[in-house]
């Protein structure tokens, strides 16, 4: 049964949809990157490069598709609002890193020794990385099915990501690694969002 005051396919920008789910998908990523850490650190070889791959790809779909789920884009403006929401996310991150992951020791700062002892040449372009990932996952749902599962639709973006990292490792463009994987997935979601695009049932 449909709730009169709030429909399924409402959508939401209001203050404790956007800045409780920056704080969820900022508690996420945090996860997801002390989670690499740990896999870096227990295993080598292929098994570590597969193990890292599945661990971007999930990440990757939760940052592009997670403000999706909380804001529930119908138009362009809330497809806008998710992408705040996929910074606030990223904000939250940051914050978690210098507070906590930095202090344990959970990788290496090698681009802070790059930047003479400064994170802030490219921590904020991982703020605007994040904002376009929330922004193409939120395009794509309002596309393609804005009442589906948002995992079937996850899902496809990380086949076409599949399809197109196994292109890149079999012409010498890429190889079996998490970097590869990341780039892959970053070109799968525009090639969904014209996929969608054609797709779409008028």
């Amino acid at each position: 049964m449909t709730s009169a005051i709030e429909p399924p396919a409402m959508e939401r920008a209001d203050v404790r949809t956007l800045v409780g789910g920056g704080a969820v998908l900022g508690m996420l990523t945090a996860l997801g990157v002390a989670a690499f850490s740990v896999l870096s650190r227990a295993t080598t070889g292929t098994t570590e490069s597969v193990g890292q791959i599945v661990l971007v790809l999930l990440g990757a779909s939760v940052c592009a598709f997670f403000p999706a789920l909380r804001v529930r884009p119908r138009s362009t403006d809330f497809i806008a609002w998710a992408a705040l929401l996929g910074l606030l996310g990223a904000l939250f991150f940051t914050v978690a890193d210098a507070v906590l992951l930095r202090r344990v020791g959970v990788y290496h700062w090698t681009w802070d020794a790059i930047g003479g002892g400064s994170g802030m040449w490219y921590i904020p372009v991982w703020w605007m990385g994040a904002a376009v990932l929330a922004w193409l996952g939120a395009w794509i749902v309002t596309i393609s099915a804005p009442d589906a599962m948002l995992i079937k639709v996850a899902g496809l973006t990380v086949v076409i990501a599949l399809v197109l990292a196994a292109i890149m490792i079999v012409t010498d463009v890429g190889s079996l690694h998490p970097a590869t994987a990341a780039l892959a997935f970053m070109l799968a979601l525009p090639v969904h969002v014209a996929i969608a695009k054609v797709t779409r049932v008028k």
